[in-house]
């Protein structure tokens, strides 16, 4: 007996499909005041996309071309770049330090071609493919934005309220600043002292080599620089997307990968949402993407698969790296994942779930139909 294709396979409905017909309905009444769906994403530069962020990034473009379609609104993509990501590590007399991927490609040390360009590809397949526009904002506009300043100087003025929310485990709030001679931030913000005046936070902290320094966050200009860690940085965007209600009379959705739903969503985004006083009505609605996973079961992981290669994961090398998915597959490669991707947009029982790199690998051109990939 054969097994089904993905399109005959059948889905058990888990959740909130047993309640919607079209992941439209999720936003439909958010949208009932709006000119336009204004969906955003975000991921860290760290090199060339695999299947896994290729499908969410797919699936993020497939959702807002159906909120258009259902809504009769016009929709765009805003992906956050996150060039503060981590480019180098280091440990210096016990503490981990890192420098941002931004900061390493401004100084000469990183090609942005290679950090940037899969990511681009990706973005302009995709909208090509379903007319949907979209526009990239890297980390040093986002954390310029004045909304986002303005939720740095409450979370900071109110740091003993936010612990709990965005560093559970050790109180720490990793709102980092960086060398200003190396560039260097202590990434366990060890040495941080965080404080606020008029108009203004200041972030003190210590360089191994340069010493004690004090970096000040201009909240109502563009002066200062500094690195939110995830936690942070996700308060920070859902307060953003909030007041984009306003700015651009949206309907502000944030699209991401299911392991920021769950707990995390219900731990970090809510109560503190609450906490900066934005009504339930006013939050940006949070949606999730399938979550891709490895043959353990664990969620893929190209950070793993460079670390420990197949002891990580037996997989093929096209499913972590993008070039190399299009130099075994081509764009027919794309064509594949993007059918399976519109039919996730289209069907709660199919958008609600998990899916294994071997489910997806099976849609390849070149792939024998429902078998292990090798």
């Amino acid at each position: 007996m054969t097994s089904p294709t993905a399109r005959e396979l059948i889905f058990a409905p888990v959740g909130i499909a047993h309640l919607t017909d079209s992941a439209t309905d999720l936003v439909r009444a958010a949208a009932r005041d709006a000119a336009r769906v204004r969906v955003t994403t975000a991921a860290q530069l760290n090199g060339h996309p695999h299947v896994g962020t290729v499908v969410t990034v797919m699936c993020v473009f497939a959702l807002a071309r159906r909120f258009a379609h259902d809504l009769y609104l016009p929709a765009e993509v805003v992906f956050d770049a996150l060039d503060n990501a981590p480019g180098q590590h280091l440990d210096i007399d016990g503490d981990h330090y890192v420098r941002t991927v931004a900061d390493l490609i401004d100084h000469g040390d990183l090609d942005r071609a290679d950090r940037v360009s899969g990511f681009t590809r990706l973005l302009d397949w995709t909208s090509r493919r379903c007319s949907i526009g979209y526009q990239i904002r890297p980390y040093h506009e986002y954390q310029q934005a004045p909304a986002v300043r303005e939720c740095l100087y409450r979370i900071a003025s109110r740091l003993e309220e936010f612990r709990p929310m965005v560093a559970p485990a050790d109180g720490v709030v990793r709102i980092r600043p960086r060398c200003p001679q190396c560039w260097l931030v202590e990434k366990s913000a060890h040495h941080l002292t965080i404080s606020t005046s008029h108009g203004a936070v200041h972030l003190d902290s210590r360089c191994p080599e340069h010493g004690a320094y004090r970096e000040t966050i201009d909240i109502a200009g563009t002066s200062g620089w500094y690195d939110a860690n995830t936690a942070v940085r996700s308060v920070q965007k859902g307060y953003l997307l909030a007041a984009e209600r306003d700015q651009y009379q949206a309907c502000p959705i944030s699209i991401d990968g299911a392991d920021w739903g769950g707990a995390w969503h219900a731990h970090v985004l809510a109560p503190a949402l609450a906490t900066l006083d934005i009504r339930p009505t006013r939050w940006p609605i949070s949606l999730f993407t399938p979550l891709i996973l490895d043959r353990s079961g664990g969620k893929l992981s190209k950070t793993l698969y460079v670390t420990y290669g197949r002891e990580y994961a037996d997989l093929p090398e096209a499913l972590m790296n993008l070039d190399l998915l299009l130099e075994q597959y081509g764009e027919p490669a794309l064509e594949a994942l993007w059918s399976e991707v519109t039919r996730w947009a289209e069907d709660p029982q199919r958008l609600h779930r998990a899916y294994t790199a071997d489910y997806l690998a099976a849609l390849l051109p070149a792939a024998a139909s429902n078998q292990r990939i090798a």
